[in-house]
């Protein structure tokens, strides 16, 4: 759809605020983006008015309470949109209030964004806490979910986890298309551990490995380069821990992509240990890509 200056609007990105400093960084980070993409910027602060009710202290000044939710709501939705219009005046922005559940509006405005983001922690001033939401938001949103915490820096390479898992391709693909879109280059991860296997640590067993490893991921990535010719393309392949080593090369990243489930995830978790170790310890934001997001 076209925006009021004529530039075509490719998608939405919807932003979580809640009133906190993290949920401000969230903001920037994502009209930033939002200039990138051509899309428009959603804000969206959610409140669970319902919750109230069990407490029988609050039920007598409920109107008075969710009033003053609705005013504070209208505080922290035009303070982020100041922010966002700091940020990058020519995008378009939209803010909306809502009294569900963060968790379930979020959820529910996954289907129509491009992508949902959330700031690293909440802690609005009545309680929405929007970082509690985090893990029940990301691994079932329909939509890749960003995490914005440390530094996004401009000049540095999109950094994306790969692990041949279920999931690989569908963070393949939205690192590649984030690469593309800042004219930046990609570094492709793929880390293991020996798991104390003595016959892992047999002379040249390591070696032999690393080769097979090696190949199997410049297969996986051939046809994401062909796609995506203009981006630069490093491969790498480390002997660690992934969460370990996707975190330490964080520190040199614009965005650090993995899926929500890796290789030998259980499926009923919320979101894998790589994932819930990175949105704790990277050093710039993270982009997380669950089974509905990739579409399976």
């Amino acid at each position: 759809m076209p925006a009021g200056n004529g530039v075509v609007v490719m998608g939405t990105i919807v932003v979580g605020v809640d009133g906190s400093d993290a949920a401000l960084d969230a903001v920037r980070w994502a009209a930033a983006e939002a200039a990138h993409r051509h899309a428009e910027l959603h804000l969206l602060y959610a409140f669970d008015i319902a919750g109230l009710y069990a407490d029988a202290a609050v039920a007598p000044l409920l109107d008075d309470v969710e009033a003053a939710v609705r005013e504070e709501a209208r505080t922290i939705l035009d303070a982020a949109r100041s922010v966002a219009a700091e940020t990058a005046p020519a995008v378009p922005v939209e803010t909306r209030q809502d009294t569900e559940a963060p968790s379930s509006v979020l959820h529910e405005a996954s289907r129509t964004a491009s992508l949902l983001v959330l700031g690293s922690s909440g802690r609005g001033r009545i309680g929405t806490a929007l970082g509690s939401v985090t893990l029940a938001v990301a691994s079932h949103a329909q939509c890749p979910v960003a995490v914005v915490r440390g530094t996004a820096r401009e000049s540095a390479p999109v950094l994306v986890g790969v692990d041949g898992g279920p999931l690989s391709d569908a963070a393949l693909e939205h690192a590649f298309e984030a690469a593309s879109a800042h004219g930046a280059g990609l570094v492709a991860l793929y880390a293991w551990h020996d798991g104390r296997s003595p016959a892992l640590r047999a002379a040249g067993a390591f070696d032999r490995l690393r080769d097979a490893e090696e190949r199997a991921l410049a297969e996986r990535l051939a046809g994401w380069s062909e796609r995506y010719p203009d981006v630069a393309v490093e491969r790498v392949v480390e002997r660690s821990e992934p969460s370990r080593a996707l975190a330490q090369r964080s520190t040199g990243a614009r965005l650090v992509v993995v899926a929500t489930r890796g290789r030998g995830g259980f499926t009923g978790l919320l979101l894998g240990s790589t994932g819930l170790s990175l949105i704790q310890h990277a050093d710039c934001p993270v982009l997380l890509v669950g089974p509905e997001a990739a579409g399976q």
